[in-house]
This record gives structure tokens, sequence and C-alpha cells, in this order.
């Protein structure tokens, strides 16, 4: 995928073009005309690392008029709401506000495996993009419509649309059983993802081996043991998904079911 950096001091400060087929067509002076040139390539543009505190020393990620020009002529199509080590609500915000595609770099200049301390369990920021086929135009056409999840320090950031799929996909129920002859009933999860999961009990049920906080590991057997008051055939779950969030200061609720075993 072809792509370049549009560099200006602020504003608009710095953005990413991809996509484009002429980068050479791209070293224009005026800031707004940079943006038509990359736009008429067919381009999807983001705005890089808005809450940079080089460019603001308070490092709050705020609208110019220039960028609400660059949005109300549909030049800008995304915003880093997270880059490298930093996350941004206002940047979120942004975006929701905007109709933006939430992105998450690493904006690496180094050794990923150094900065991100990969060996240690660590991972880069990445943009999760939501495609409809393994090619470039499908993840063309999953960025330029919003369908992004940005993975960043175990947390998963993105518009529920997206999000609430995503970790009902990666969370499920392996197995139920009642413990001997109580009403205690022992559910095994499954995490088929690399998150761990934390969990907040929004269900009608307390536990037996845990509080309302719950983390749900990937690769490993997950046990939690609810007191259901009475033997049931089938369990449903309401959490609050705390390392999640699609909105400032907002997590997702999901809803975990399945069958229970029959003794």
């Amino acid at each position: 995928i072809r792509g370049s950096e549009i560099t200006r001091r602020m504003p608009p400060g710095h953005s990413n073009a991809v996509f484009i087929t002429d980068a050479n067509k791209l070293l224009i002076d005026d800031s707004i005309a940079v943006f038509r040139e990359a736009k008429k390539q067919g381009a999807f543009v983001f705005w890089n690392h808005p809450n940079w505190v080089s460019q603001r020393r308070d490092g709050i990620a705020t609208l110019t008029d220039m960028h609400r020009v660059l949005i109300k002529e549909k030049l800008l199509d995304g915003i880093e709401v997270v880059n490298d080590q930093t996350y941004s609500d206002e940047a979120l915000q942004i975006a929701l506000d905007n109709n933006l595609t939430i992105m998450g770099t690493s904006d690496i200049h180094g050794l990923i495996d150094w900065d991100f301390k990969v060996p240690k369990g660590g991972h880069r920021p990445i943009t999760l993009v939501f495609a409809t086929s393994k090619s470039e135009e499908g993840i063309k056409e999953g960025l330029m419509n919003r369908r992004t999840v940005v993975f960043y320090n175990n947390l998963l950031i993105g518009r529920e649309e997206q999000l609430v799929p995503l970790i009902n996909a990666s969370i499920s129920i392996k197995s139920a059983k009642y413990i001997g002859r109580s009403d205690v009933l022992e559910i095994v999860f499954n995490n088929q993802s690399s998150v761990d999961f934390t969990l907040q009990n929004k269900s009608g049920y307390t536990f037996h081996n845990s509080s309302d906080l719950v983390t749900v590991k990937p690769g490993e057997e997950n046990t939690l043991q609810v007191k259901t008051l009475k033997r049931l055939e089938t369990v449903e779950l309401a959490f609050e998904v705390l390392n999640g969030v699609t909105a400032p200061g907002k997590h997702p609720q999901v809803k975990i079911s399945g069958k229970i075993a029959q003794q």
C-alpha cells in the first residue's frame, strides 16, 4: 500500500495519506491543496498524533479552523486516538463527533521489540480493520467506512458496532456444569483473542470464587463459579468490559450465554 506523510506545522500538523498513486504530486506548499491532491488520488488520509506535546503543549487534541475545513471538504478521513505510547480521549471524541475513522499506530522510529517490550508480552499499537476481503481494496473500503478497532496496551478502542461483535467472537463458554449436588454453576470460558479481558459483573448473579471483577486470559482455562440459586438449563451472564472503550469514560456491555450440562 503506497503512502506518504503530509508534514506541516500546526495547523494542520502531520497526516498520512495512504492508497496514493504518485507521492511526487504531494510536493505542494499550500496546506489545503496538498490534501485535495491526495484525495484526488483516492487516498485515505488520517491525522497523526493530534495530542503530540511538540505541537500541543497541553496534550489536548483540538480541532482548529483548518481541520474543520478539511473535514467539511471530506479531505480528512481518520484521526489517531493512539500514537506510540499515548492515548487521547479528546481525539476519540473528535472521531465520534465528526464521523472519522478511529486509528492507532506505533509511529515506530526504533525497534518494536525494545520500544514495546515484545519479549515480555507487550505489543505495538495496531488498527484492526474489519474488511470484507483480504485485499488492498478490502482494507481501503473498511477504513473508509470506519470499521476499525484499535488495540493498545491491552485496551480495545472502537465504535460499539465493531467492538461488541469482536468481544463476543473472542469469549465463549467452553463448559458449564453444577458442582456436585449444589446450585453453584462452574463455567469455563474460552478466550480466542490476544487480550486479557477485564469484566465487571452486570448480571443478577453473584460469584462463588471471585468478586464482581473477572479477568479472562487468552490461552488459559478461565473458571468462574456462579451462584444461580436454582438449577438452570442455560445461563446468560452480562458484563461491562472495562478494558474496552467506545467513547470517553464509556465501556461496552456484552452478554455471554451457553448450555449447562445436565447431571
